[in-house]
């Protein structure tokens, strides 16, 4: 009985072994993520589509939300060139380049996304055009301007981002400059919205206590010009437009499906797209294959009339 009791100890113990064997053989690798952060949509579904991405394609996803802070973001690229990881995947930005070209002198790929790193060591950047963004959504606005306020004074409010130097600021200065084309625009105020709603609102209502005549409103992205709205409707304020850049998600679509009187037009991105471009670059560099440098994403300006051409509900309803 000792015997077969011993015997059945030992079993126990080398099936889980044995298990765990079996799952490691089946992982590719590590791959470590660089997160810009977890407060909006885009970002939520951008990070759920990486981590399927990379299972899909045999490797495990680490994760460090950064929130969009130059030295944590920094200091997580370090972190995973000192674990050894197979790819670094991390959202771009100049002040990157030297920890970048660490983990690459390391023999670690890395791909940037959603904004670009000036490197030539990087492996990828596949990011979105934030000129053509801005300027999109700047034209969009002109067109309206001309077409309900010909003979106006149009006053023009921004709530910026300056920590995303090179998407958001990007996209304020493209659409800044089409505004200033427009003979009766001007911009009256630009502030920090920090890309959250509650920060936004505040600023907003820092705008409109000096500028209440405000007929145009613009975020660099939606929760920015949300924050923006609330303001608005805190002061029962009814003939001001809200547009913004990055307005990915459900909340900002269904406001144009619904025709929303002051919520008008966003540029939207898919973030699978995004995501599985990324991964790809990761994995195709991993494997010694060619990637392309420059992959850019392309946003598209929406409104009421062409929301029903955006295909968003399978994204939507994979949460």
């Amino acid at each position: 009985m000792k015997k077969i009791l011993t015997l059945l100890l030992i079993v126990s113990l080398l099936v889980p072994a044995a298990l765990i064997a079996t799952a490691s053989a089946e992982t590719k690798g590590t791959i470590g993520l660089v997160l810009g952060y977890r407060r909006d949509e885009f970002y939520m579904d951008l990070e759920s589509r990486f981590l399927s991405a990379a299972q899909e394609a045999g490797y495990e996803l680490l994760v460090t939300d950064t929130d969009f802070d130059i030295a944590r973001s920094v200091a997580a690229i370090e972190d995973y060139t000192s674990m050894g990881v197979d790819a670094i995947l991390s959202w771009g930005s100049a002040q990157f380049v030297s920890a970048i070209e660490a983990a690459v002198a390391a023999g670690i790929p890395v791909v940037c996304y959603d904004g670009s790193t000036p490197s030539e060591l990087v492996t990828a950047n596949v990011t979105y055009d934030p000129i053509d963004d801005g300027n999109a959504i700047g034209l969009w606005v002109k067109a309206y301007i001309e077409k309900n306020w010909p003979d106006e004074e149009v006053e023009v409010a921004i709530l910026d981002f300056p920590a995303s130097s090179e998407i958001c600021v990007g996209r304020t200065n493209a659409f800044k400059a089409v505004i200033e084309t427009i003979p009766n625009a001007k911009i009256v105020a630009q502030m920090d919205g920090k890309a959250s709603r509650a920060d936004s609102m505040a600023a907003a209502e820092t705008i409109l206590e000096a500028h209440p005549n405000v007929r145009v409103a613009y975020g660099i992205n939606f929760d920015t010009v949300a924050g923006f709205y609330a303001a608005l409707e805190g002061r029962g304020k009814t003939d001001c437009i809200c547009v913004s850049s990055g307005s990915w998600g459900e909340e900002a679509i269904n406001f144009l499906v619904e025709d929303h009187p002051q919520y008008k037009a966003f540029t939207l991105m898919n973030p699978w797209d995004m995501a599985d471009a990324s991964v790809q670059a990761a994995v195709d560099a991993i494997e010694g294959k060619e990637v392309v440098y420059n992959q850019a994403m392309i946003a598209k300006t929406y409104d009421a009339s062409n929301i029903s051409e955006l295909d968003y509900k399978l994204i939507i309803e994979s949460r």
